[in-house]
């Protein structure tokens, strides 16, 4: 797919994976619009994007925007496409996760989880759609996670949100099929991102032995699969190997994945009641 001329709006695209597929993005030619809460962080990105640009007539934008707010929303998207042009790519990467024990998280927890990772998805489509609709094409990236699919220990909050916009989604691509709009959902596992070291300041001991050894993968490595996702036009984005084998078999072996985790969990909950 040649991004060239392509409008791609990027939300969360300040830090993390939305700002390197930002940047990858850019790279490729592409006119590129990020929207975020913070300003200074888009101020920042969009100096970085300006660097990277590969034709002085790329258009590259920034907006801050809360995701969260549908009229924040709104604006956000009617001065990205103020010219006339519905965004080509939407990326939706905003996102947040609070692990923890259920009976611990706050509600309020639950509540900013399903605000930040399913409306803030929901928002800029519904905002966006319309336009897209009327062209008749666009392609529409929704991040869900590998805790989106495959229900994980101490990702009550996140693993719902994430769990809705997989559901979303799936149904959304069936309504937009008709209109030439392709929807996919990338599912990466733990990013090295500014978000998973908050993460990490919450996980559970079960949490973190499910993890295991595992690397995370780099923000680049994700972005690099999203676009080449979008240019295969793949309906499930899997990042790597490990999250591709854990796709398979969660679709037809998730007793089997039941079993292995309860059995991790309950060597880990022996461990912590140990050590009290």
């Amino acid at each position: 797919m040649d991004f060239h001329n392509q409008l791609a709006i990027i939300t969360g695209g300040s830090s993390g994976i939305g700002r390197a597929t930002a940047c990858l993005l850019t790279r490729r030619g592409a006119h590129v619009s990020i929207i975020a809460r913070r300003q200074e962080l888009l101020d920042e990105t969009l100096a970085e994007l300006e660097s990277l640009r590969e034709s002085p007539a790329q258009r590259l934008r920034a907006h801050s925007a809360d995701v969260t707010d549908w009229e924040q929303t709104q604006e956000a998207i009617a001065a990205l496409t103020a010219d006339g042009h519905p965004p080509d790519v939407l990326v939706n990467a905003a996102g947040f996760a609070h692990p923890g024990y259920c009976e611990e998280l706050p509600l309020e927890i639950f509540r900013s989880t399903m605000d930040v990772d399913f409306f803030g998805t929901l928002h800029p489509i519904k905002a966006a759609l319309p336009t897209m609709i009327e062209r008749r094409s666009g392609h529409i990236v929704n991040f869900s996670s590998v805790a989106g699919f495959l229900g994980v220990f101490g990702y009550t909050a996140y693993g719902a949100a994430k769990f809705a916009v997989r559901g979303f989604s799936d149904a959304l691509r069936q309504e937009m099929k008709p209109y030439g709009i392709h929807v996919s959902v990338i599912f990466p596992p733990d990013t090295d991102t500014p978000q998973l070291h908050y993460e990490n300041q919450f996980k559970p001991t079960e949490t973190r032995r499910i993890a295991g050894a595992a690397r995370a993968l780099t923000a680049d490595q994700v972005a690099g699969a999203l676009v080449h996702g979008i240019e295969r036009r793949q309906v499930y984005i899997l990042p790597s190997l490990d999250t591709r084998l854990y796709f398979l078999l969660s679709n037809g072996f998730t007793g089997l994945f039941r079993w292995y985790f309860d059995r991790v969990i309950a060597r880990a909950r022996r461990e912590r009641e140990a050590q009290r």
